[in-house]
């Protein structure tokens, strides 16, 4: 396998870093002002639109590679995998409708920075149900991940301008990660002999069905917006979807896995950061304290260890 340069190496990671970051600014810009989760402005996407429309899209657009990939491999799927990938996928929609619905109700930075908590519940996810082997790091880990999350909830309650709408996002950015847990643990079985394009077009057509079932049972509108929600929606397909996915995935051949999947935790910093230039948001004092505790308690209990999964299933739902 060839290895790559250092300067290669330097730029993946940061073009990498930014791709995944732009997506919780991207989903702001298409949910438009006022963000709320079923309803929206005029031209702007309600919060379960922009979650249907990026796994749609992205499934369309691995739909092909994905076919060629399993026609190349030449192993049929049975239906217990069939099964395995249909549940995967409606996990990961659940992980994106709950996530986008975080962010029309709290901060870019707290939505992305609980969401980012899915490591921790990967690894007591396959201590308690597949039986491997976990350690006092993991569960320091996970002490330090909660508190932090705790004290992000206490911020964004005690802010006047936030309240209980923000308490609300929290809750479901808590969501998010649990259930990006359950994708991600359902797909380490689904994943074995399954190419890595076919898996990500069917558990992304899963995930877009899941969310379309949602959509026609609450009435959200899925359709009728701007060109400027639309070039949002896409932006988000190509970049943390697709782009980031990629260039992680590329930069392997390089750099330990588990070094690319501690830099994925500065999605958080960055997505902070561009909500704060691009949106005029701040988060309160308090979030400085229970966010670099909630990266530090995913970096404690995933340093020096081989992931639980591999980096290109973390990569795929990143936010």
């Amino acid at each position: 396998m060839r290895t790559l340069p250092r300067p290669a190496v330097i730029t993946g990671l940061i073009v990498g870093v930014v791709a995944i970051s732009i997506s919780a600014i991207l989903s702001r810009f298409a949910m438009g002002e006022d963000p709320e989760i079923l309803t929206a402005t005029a031209g702007a996407a309600p919060a379960l639109a922009v979650a249907f429309w990026r796994c749609a899209l992205g499934a369309i657009v691995l739909a092909p590679t994905g076919w060629r990939a399993q026609a190349r491999h030449g192993t049929p799927l049975t239906h217990r995998r069939h099964r395995q990938l249909a549940a995967s996928g409606l996990a990961l929609g659940l992980h994106f409708g709950l996530f986008q619905g975080a962010l029309a109700l709290t901060t870019v930075a707290s939505a992305v920075t609980l969401a980012t908590m899915s490591p921790i519940f990967v690894a007591l996810g396959g201590w308690w149900f597949l039986k491997e082997s976990s350690d006092r790091r993991t569960w320091i880990g996970m002490g330090v991940t909660i508190a932090g999350a705790v004290t992000i909830g206490i911020a964004d309650l005690s802010a006047l301008d936030l309240g209980l709408r923000a308490l609300i996002g929290d809750v479901m950015a808590f969501g998010s990660a649990l259930a990006v847990t359950a994708y991600l643990l359902i797909g380490r079985v689904a994943r074995r002999n399954t190419p890595a394009t076919t898996y990500s077009a069917i558990v992304f057509g899963w995930a877009a069905l899941g969310l379309l079932a949602v959509a026609l049972l609450t009435g959200t509108t899925l359709v009728g917006f701007d060109g400027g929600t639309w070039l949002a929606i896409i932006g988000i397909v190509v970049g943390p979807q697709l782009l980031g996915h990629t260039v992680f995935n590329a930069l392997l051949s390089t750099i330990p896995a588990t070094t690319v999947s501690i830099v994925v935790l500065s999605e958080p910093v960055g997505a902070g950061i561009l909500a704060w230039l691009l949106l005029n948001e701040l988060p309160s004092s308090l979030f400085a304290v229970g966010a670099p505790l909630v990266l530090v308690g995913v970096a404690i209990a995933t340093a020096r260890r081989r992931p639980p999964v591999p980096v290109e299933e973390l990569a795929v739902p990143e936010t």
